[in-house]
């Protein structure tokens, strides 16, 4: 099999990730690679994909994310990043010619909701991506917010909740633009 991504020169070893989804492990630094091919059959498998209308909750672990760029164990070409959540830095390395996915330790778990909930595919889409990419956003203007308003940011936000109810709403911040000339 393949070296580890990762470590270079450590072998590849067939792995278990969950039952009936296979993988290959590294033995130094723990982490796997499975096939997203692999994986959509063990979703097929094991019942569907789960719920779809709920956003699954991201398991409370913390593990490291590794740095820099991978080559894929099976082509050599560079593997891109793909972000899980707003919330968590980690990123699954992504090989889009091979379909395979390199999970450093412990992400696994991290991911592990997704995986139940029939998530887990879908990071490694554009939407999700892009709607990752708005979370964080939104939290930057937030943390921006928090600052520049200080203990006044509860009252603001209490007055957007107020606004965004508003059916006069673009009136109302037409005239406050008014105001503040």
């Amino acid at each position: 099999m393949a070296q580890c991504p990762q470590c270079a020169d450590a072998p590849l070893v067939h792995t278990l990730l969950a039952e009936g989804l296979a993988g290959y492990g590294c033995g130094n630094c723990l982490g796997t690679l499975v096939s997203l091919v692999a994986y959509r059959a063990w979703r097929e498998r094991t019942g569907g994909h789960g719920r779809q209308d709920v956003s699954p909750a991201i398991a409370d672990v913390s593990p490291a994310d590794s740095i820099g760029a991978k080559k894929c164990p099976k082509c050599r070409s560079l593997m891109s990043k793909y972000r899980i959540s707003a919330e968590r830095a980690n990123r699954l390395d992504y090989c889009p010619h091979c379909e395979e996915i390199w999970l450093d330790d412990g992400e696994w778990q991290l991911v592990e909701s997704l995986v139940m909930s029939g998530e887990f595919s879908k990071v490694f889409t554009q939407a999700w991506q892009y709607a990752v990419r708005a979370d964080i956003a939104g939290a930057m203007e937030e943390h921006r917010l928090r600052g520049l308003l200080g203990a006044d940011y509860a009252r603001f936000s209490e007055f957007a909740r107020w606004l965004a109810s508003q059916p006069a709403r673009q009136e109302i911040l037409a005239q406050l633009a008014l105001i503040s000339r």
